[in-house]
């Protein structure tokens, strides 16, 4: 019976140490990650198939004592502007037209004196307006002696953009804007005149469209000297498909 007992104190024994080397192999893992890891890396769990650097640690310990580390905190001071501090939401753009509307309480009592205003102010946007310009030129007949040499002279028209167009120069501008910069194709432009009322048909605002474009070749041309002088350039190299 003895020799059993001793057996099975033996076997609790092995069985205590077995778990207490796995312990420390644990503790030790984490220690070599919190110390030699990156910070992607730390807290990952054990993978057999990294290297282990196979650096001491004895040697490790004495170089870096993880007890007297000192944890470092940073503080981001942040300048705020004046304006941003006594209104946090944007602001509202100076050359903009104010229209002002001025409210009064539901009811004044007698005797009440007015000791300032609050404003309040708020974005309000109108339809762009579509108008006619109606150029009215003056004819004269000269005096002459002789009716048959009678002459008359009349006002210049202003050189307009697109010869014989009803389209002035405002909106020939708007249609490139909008194309260009908006990405908004000639149907849709099409269809926001007709609501409008303005019923333009698509070969005429694409007509005005690319004799608008062709005003500005000089343009194209100046930018293509400035660009190729350039020592150095960059392209879109996306390929584009050529459809015949």
């Amino acid at each position: 019976m003895s020799t059993s007992a001793e057996d099975n104190d033996y076997k609790q024994l092995y069985e205590s140490a077995i778990n207490k080397v796995e312990q420390l192999q644990h503790e030790l893992n984490q220690l070599k990650k919190m110390i030699f890891g990156v910070r992607q890396e730390r807290f990952i769990p054990a993978d057999k198939n990294q290297l282990a650097l196979d650096i001491p640690t004895e040697q490790s310990a004495a170089v870096c004592n993880v007890l007297d580390a000192k944890k470092v905190t940073y503080v981001k001071v942040v300048k705020q502007d004046a304006t941003q501090a006594r209104d946090s939401r944007h602001t509202i753009p100076s050359h903009l037209r104010r229209e002002d509307v001025i409210i009064d309480p539901d009811h004044i009592p007698a005797g009440s004196k007015h000791i300032g205003t609050t404003e309040t102010e708020v974005l309000e946007y109108k339809p762009a307006e579509i108008y006619v310009v109606r150029y009215i030129r003056n004819k004269y007949l000269l005096p002459s002696a002789d009716e048959t040499s009678s002459k008359i002279i009349v006002g210049p028209l202003p050189t307009l953009p697109v010869a014989k167009s009803m389209m002035g120069p405002g909106l020939l501008a708007q249609l490139v804007v909008e194309k260009i910069c908006d990405h908004l194709p000639v149907h849709r432009q099409q269809q926001r005149l007709e609501r409008d009322g303005i019923k333009l048909p698509y070969s005429t605002l694409s007509d005005g469209f690319a004799k608008t474009a062709a005003l500005i070749t000089p343009i194209y041309r100046a930018l293509v000297t400035e660009v190729l002088n350039a020592d150095y350039l960059q392209a879109d190299e996306t390929v584009c498909l050529e459809v015949t």
